[in-house]
């Protein structure tokens, strides 16, 4: 990891590793120490499942009540029949996100970027297709925000970062992290964490939903659902490439690396595109965070194109599977 980070000219990385219990493993590289905080990207969505399943084990929502259950505008239209399960295993048929500017730009509130994405309907009938991306989870978060009448990144922290202690783990305001108003998260890739705080959500996932403390955050039939596949039959339209290549399973705002018979998860995992690892294993009885923030300096699979020689692999699912072999049952 040394010659990696160096070489990639990246200021350091981080890995926590948790068997049976135990910290087996906590190592830092370079600059980095156990409180570095960095952007998950896409570790991001895990979170966001979990926080809108909270509502979901309360009554308050529905996996599979059409959304117009909650936007009565929108009842008749096509978008209003697609349901809270299509949207969170991202199967809702929706456009593209880089087809809505108010994502990317952060314009507007996060309601009013989701009515955008609404307007601008479905590619695909809602159940059709698996399309990685940020827009379902725009729309999800968005209906949290009017079935509660509270900001989801406020949602997220009462839900989810406080009853953990999840201290330094925030939803940023997109294009103003700094911002102490957020009124317009990227639910599916804007939060930042770091090596412990994301340990302690993982711990509460590998318990059933409780924290370690005894408080039940989630309900264990929900953490089953969240890691059980959705997309069975449905085709797979987009992801990154090595995804595609695969065809890997989804669950509820997280992927499953392989699943049992039945279609449970047995390696669960929300990777980000700056190289971020979350993981669980459950056939050794481990999870782990993996921590760096490379832009492009070296190479992870969520990359596109070919790695060229000079780049070297500062992130990967190779976390998962080196850990695996050093530590398998």
């Amino acid at each position: 990891m040394t010659t990696a980070v160096t070489a990639a000219g990246i200021p350091g990385a981080s890995l926590i590793v948790v068997q049976h219990g135990e910290i087996v493993d906590q190592e830092v590289w370079g600059e980095y120490t156990l409180d570095t905080r960095v952007p998950i990207a896409s570790g991001s969505k895990w979170l966001t499942a979990a926080t809108i399943m909270t509502l979901v084990d309360e009554g308050r929502l529905s996996l599979d009540a059409p959304i117009s259950t909650y936007v009565p505008e929108i009842e008749g239209a096509r978008v209003g029949m697609i349901t809270l399960r299509q949207l969170m295993s991202f199967t809702s048929g929706l456009v593209a996100d880089e087809r809505v500017s108010c994502i990317a730009a952060g314009s507007g509130t996060l309601r009013e970027c989701a009515a955008a994405i609404l307007r601008s309907g479905v590619v695909h009938e809602p159940g059709a297709a698996f399309r990685y991306g940020s827009q379902h989870l725009h729309v999800a978060a968005a209906i949290v925000e009017i079935v509660t009448g509270q900001g989801f990144a406020d949602l997220f922290r009462e839900r989810i970062a406080e009853p953990l202690g999840m201290e330094r783990t925030v939803f940023f305001q997109i294009g103003n992290p700094a911002s102490a108003e957020v009124t317009h998260p990227l639910p599916a890739a804007g939060a930042a964490s770091t090596l412990g705080d994301y340990a302690k959500f993982l711990e509460m996932i590998t318990h059933g939903g409780v924290a370690p403390d005894g408080t039940r955050v989630l309900r264990e039939a929900s953490v089953v659902e969240m890691q059980t596949n959705q997309i069975e039959g449905a085709e797979y339209a987009s992801a990154a490439a090595h995804r595609m290549a695969a065809e890997t399973p989804y669950g509820l705002g997280e992927w499953l690396n392989s699943v049992d018979a039945d279609g449970r998860g047995i390696v669960v995992s929300s990777d980000g595109s700056f190289g971020f690892r979350p993981w669980i294993d459950y056939a050794n009885g481990l999870f782990g965070v993996y921590l760096v923030e490379d832009r492009g300096s070296g190479f992870v699979e969520a990359d596109t194109g070919t790695r060229e020689p000079d780049r070297p692999f500062t992130s990967g699912l190779w976390v998962y599977e080196m850990t695996a072999a050093a530590l398998s049952d």
